[in-house]
């Protein structure tokens, strides 16, 4: 029976009994506690026979507090759900109900962790070849693998060797790949005498304690908790494990010195100079026109054609934003990603709809754009260099300096930051073309930061809408012509699906892309009073409108 504290907690049916189980279903099957709402933690559970829920042990046992070895000034407190989504310091699992929580320490403990027995010994020699020592009070001390003093970590010592060590830091695996390392890294406990940064947060790397290192560049170090974040680590452990050796898989067939056979496509193309900007040629991969320099087209009837950048894009590549190898695929009908929308996809890293060619793995889609920035970027906005330095936490809450956009929740657009300024800029303003051509102009256009405006009031060329100069967003401009145009008024609000003649296949039916060419432009359903400004417009049914978006309003 549950004592009257808990039953508000976690059955809200009149007091009944609930029934012992030492989880033996098959193969181990998984349970999500209806008390905390975690599942894969624990495998003792109390079951209710009147509402059919499992409840984990601890949880129904839980007392109203508990003295933790690690906290020994102050009882952790039982909480229902008074904070906001919080992690365990143990577990580092996210959750809300069900909590014990120290106001003086700012901890939260799932309470399967708070109550599991805190071992006085632990002797794994592939740490350390001693038996290692509970010691509460050494954790104001500088662990000797990750080199930290984390005081709500349960920590341990070999007083002979003066060696102090995080509970957590024992188990970390010794090799593993990173998504930003082209390499395996090992771990070591001793670092070269010199000056290193790590490779993923760019701070530096005291060769004091213990780091991750690359034995084959010889020049590449990573601080430990840096290399073992979920969003660069996949989490698996290589340690015996033969290296793979990677198929380094052509996009195309050589046909001779100026034709080949791509992978995307059934025809052959031809190498080709372009000399007059047509704003109807799109590269099919991109999906931003052709400005200048080659290409590639097809020697047949059909209209595909791919910037020679574009054509030379690897079949597989790794990239620092995923764990994983990503392939390159054509996305058509049927194409089968984490949203599971039809021919198109989201771009995980800016968060733009496209239609064109996509670099996926596991649900995790990138655009080719997207997928060309690499460590140190160079920006040509910027005069410093760019990394993905930030911190999860740290990147969802900044601001990009040029839109101003800071995210959505846990759909926020990736962000590329500076180490020597505060200049932060999002992938999708990072991804923008520099220079554009606009067809009434023999110009290039430069892209430029909102504060770049002059004092004088202009005109964008396209809308005919008054350009206001602010810190929020940017525009193009030609300084011989004194030309200046919005962004999406040059590019298209929807710049990566401007494919006419595509189809756009969702949840809810076919949107046709087409051409914004007849004499008059259409209204937009969606913006009653605006006329559809762009290159291109979305048809559904007998309705039209000016962007995707808009159409899925």
């Amino acid at each position: 029976m549950l004592d009257s504290h808990n039953r508000g907690l976690i059955c809200k049916i009149p007091v009944v009994p609930l029934f012992w189980c030492n989880n033996k279903e098959p193969n181990g099957a998984d349970f999500c506690c209806s008390a905390c709402k975690i599942t894969n933690l624990g495998t003792a559970y109390y079951f209710c026979a009147t509402c059919r829920k499992k409840f984990h042990k601890e949880c129904v046992e839980s007392p109203l507090e508990i003295k933790h070895p690690s906290y020994p000034f102050q009882s952790l407190q039982l909480y229902s759900s008074p904070f906001a989504l919080v992690n365990c310091v143990c577990c580092d699992i996210s959750f809300q109900d069900m909590i014990y929580h120290s106001s003086t320490y700012k901890v939260s403990m799932h309470p399967v962790c708070a109550m599991k027995p805190v071992p006085s010994f632990i002797d794994h020699t592939k740490r350390h070849p001693h038996p290692l020592t509970f010691s509460p009070s050494k954790a104001f001390l500088p662990c000797n693998v990750c080199g930290l003093i984390k005081e709500s970590i349960l920590t341990y010592v070999c007083v002979p060797c003066d060696f102090v060590v995080h509970q957590d830091c024992i188990y970390f695996p010794h090799i593993i790949k990173i998504s930003r390392h082209h390499h395996r890294i090992i771990f070591t406990s001793s670092l070269p005498s010199a000056k290193w940064s790590c490779g993923v947060c760019r701070g530096e790397v005291d060769n004091h304690y213990g780091a991750y290192s690359c034995n084959k560049c010889g020049d590449y170090f990573v601080h430990t908790r840096c290399a073992l974040r979920k969003d660069v680590w996949n989490g698996e452990d290589l340690e015996g494990i033969p290296e793979e050796p990677e198929m380094d898989v052509e996009p195309y067939e050589t046909i001779t010195d100026a034709i080949i056979l791509h992978f995307s496509h059934d025809h052959h193309l031809k190498l080709e100079i372009n000399r007059v900007y047509d704003e109807n040629k799109f590269c099919q991969a991109c999906i931003l026109p052709i400005y200048e320099g080659t290409y590639y087209s097809c020697m047949d009837t059909c209209d595909f054609i791919l910037h020679e950048a574009c054509a030379n894009a690897p079949r597989k590549k790794h990239h620092p934003l995923h764990p994983h190898p990503l392939t390159l695929k054509v996305v058509s009908i049927g194409y089968d990603h984490y949203r599971r929308r039809g021919n198109y996809f989201e771009c995980r890293a800016c968060r733009r709809q496209s239609c064109g060619f996509v670099y996926d793995s596991l649900g995790f889609s990138l655009d080719l754009r997207c997928a060309s920035i690499f460590e140190p970027f160079e920006y040509q906005g910027h005069e410093h260099p760019l990394f993905l330095a930030l911190e999860p936490d740290e990147e969802k809450a900044a601001i990009c300096q040029i839109c101003q956009e800071d995210g959505d929740g846990n759909n926020y657009i990736r962000k590329l930051n500076c180490m020597e300024c505060k200049y932060i800029i999002c992938f999708r303003c990072a991804t923008l073309p520099y220079k554009a051509k606009y067809k009434h102009d023999k110009h290039f256009l430069t892209f430029r930061e909102g504060e770049e405006g002059s004092d004088q009031l202009d005109w964008c060329e396209v809308c005919e809408k008054k350009l206001v100069y602010s810190r929020k967003g940017g525009f193009y401009a030609c300084d011989d012509c004194c030309d200046t145009l919005h962004v999406n008024c040059l590019l298209g609000g929807d710049e990566y699906m401007l494919k006419p003649g595509h189809t756009v296949m969702n949840y809810r039916s076919n949107i046709h892309i087409l051409p914004n060419n007849t004499m008059t432009r259409p209204f937009c359903h969606g913006h009653k009073e605006d006329r559809c400004p762009h290159k291109v417009v979305f048809k559904w049914h007998d309705m039209t409108f000016c962007s995707y978006s808009c159409s899925m309003h």
